[in-house]
């Protein structure tokens, strides 16, 4: 069997990723070891894949939650044979919501408010979703951090803030605003409803497939030629999510007639 370090060196291709997938590959031990809850810190969907293959490569078992179902920043949670699932609410639980109210006449978007927490010095991995809605936002932060964002962060850019430290019970998912699309592809290739769905040439999408920057249901795909099935959501990082609504039929020309729903 594959050494840990093997496995790393399999997957890494910076230095940065084996130095995270050796972290992650420590708290895994540890929680078996020791038997108590390990978790790693937030990860973006890029190193949450990177994750997912080394816990494969090793056999080992991590739960992927960010605070609530959906989110697109998660941490990977080991829990010991004792514990049946990760905690939720109380001192176990490492994810605290730190709720930001703003002004009625402020207009402040996802990146004014993570400019500002950057601007505190803060690392990207100890924040998790940003989840702006209409009296602010709702922000995931790792409980170590909140004190420190309850004392310190007062505004976004220049406009003002209360804030205010509320349990994930509270926590408020805006509905994601849905633009419905009509349009045929040659097949249900992945570089095919990527190219659809965001209004680009099959050729770019298939290069930032290559390039692991495309997730099919939070999941990295690099090829090219992956099956697409209604109801898959598609993620092209740094430009946006989509879904396959449906699948209308057959033109004239033979191509596939999609229904597609763009998100945000």
């Amino acid at each position: 069997m594959a050494s840990t370090n093997d496995i790393i060196s399999g997957i890494a291709r910076t230095q940065e990723e084996r130095i995270l997938l050796t972290q992650i590959a420590q708290k895994a031990e540890t929680c078996r070891e020791k038997c108590y809850l390990t978790h790693t810190k937030f990860l973006d969907m890029h190193e949450a894949a990177l994750a997912d293959r080394l816990l494969r490569g090793l056999g080992e078992r991590g739960i992927f939650w960010g605070g609530y179902e959906q989110a697109e920043r998660r941490m990977v949670f080991f829990l010991p044979e004792w514990m049946d699932a990760v905690p939720t609410e109380g001192e176990d639980c490492p994810i605290v919501v730190i709720r930001c109210l703003r002004s009625k006449n402020d207009a402040l978007t996802h990146r004014d408010y993570l400019g500002s927490l950057m601007g505190l010095g803060l690392r990207r991995d100890g924040i998790g979703d940003i989840l702006v809605s209409e009296h602010g936002a709702d922000i995931l932060v790792l409980k170590d951090i909140a004190p420190y964002l309850l004392m310190h962060y007062s505004q976004a850019g220049r406009k003002h803030l209360q804030t205010e430290e509320i349990p994930l019970t509270q926590l408020i998912v805006p509905e994601e605003k849905v633009t419905m699309l009509r349009d045929t592809v040659a097949s249900m290739r992945l570089d095919a409803v990527t190219a659809s769905l965001f209004r680009m040439s099959r050729a770019k999408a298939a290069d930032a497939i290559r390039a692991g920057k495309v997730f099919v249901n939070q999941q990295e795909c690099i090829h090219t030629d992956k099956e697409i099935a209604v109801h898959d959501r598609i993620t092209l990082r740094g430009t946006g999510r989509g879904e396959v609504a449906e699948i209308l039929g057959e033109s004239k020309k033979g191509r596939v007639v999609l229904s597609l729903k763009r998100f945000g």
